[in-house]
């Protein structure tokens, strides 16, 4: 319960932390005996909320209908590429949400999209190209609790749109490492948001600020 407490508060205050120009995008991987299950969560920060209904509002009414969310979900799962052994394994869409546009307006909407794909080999490699223009990202693997899998020579790239690894399972169970992997995923969120705080450039005197590569 203390260890739930505390990736609760780091959740809460990475939300509260969340850079208003960006496009936070957070992707775990569940790997299974039976599937690879991938879900991302998007949250734009207010800034970045006009940017994101550009390219979701097609008809340019201000809100957000069930098949302008559908047309997104579908953009979303284009462009994000999982591939088992070198070969490409495609995603089917298992669900996704979508937050109130009065919670995006506050940068506090988190949009939610879970794909699945068929598990075969035992070398994994994801990478998300979408908006990598306005994005931050964060990728992480999790596995079920009872399924024993065994992760080896992980590799994420700087800016962590993509994760390479190897896995395979043993006979026993891996106890608790769906918590210890949210854990990890929350850290690094954390220690990112704390970085970026840090060295952001500050704002002009005529109260514009500087862009950052």
């Amino acid at each position: 319960m203390a260890a739930i407490a505390v990736l609760a508060m780091s959740l809460a205050g990475g939300a509260a932390a969340h850079r208003l120009d960006e496009y936070l995008q957070a992707t775990l991987i569940g790997v299974t005996r039976d599937a690879i299950e991938v879900e991302i969560r998007l949250t734009p920060g207010v800034a970045m909320l006009p940017v994101w209904m550009a390219v979701v509002d097609q008809d340019r009414d201000g809100r957000i209908s069930a098949e302008e969310e559908r047309d997104y979900v579908r953009r979303v799962a284009r462009e994000v590429e999982l591939r088992v052994d070198g070969v490409a394994a495609p995603l089917s869409l298992i669900e996704s949400s979508f937050p109130a546009l009065e919670a995006m307006q506050e940068g506090l909407g988190t949009i939610a999209i879970k794909l699945r794909a068929a598990r075969r080999g035992h070398e994994l490699r994801f990478e998300n190209r979408h908006l990598p223009q306005v994005s931050a990202y964060l990728v992480n693997c999790l596995a079920a609790p009872s399924d024993g899998l065994v992760v080896r020579k992980q590799a994420r790239d700087e800016a962590q749109r993509s994760i390479e690894f190897e896995y395979s399972f043993s006979g026993g169970a891996v106890p608790e490492s769906w918590l210890a992997g949210i854990g990890v995923l929350l850290l690094a969120r954390m220690a990112y948001l704390m970085y970026r705080t840090k060295h952001a450039t500050p704002a002009t005197p005529g109260g514009s600020q500087a862009s950052s590569s």
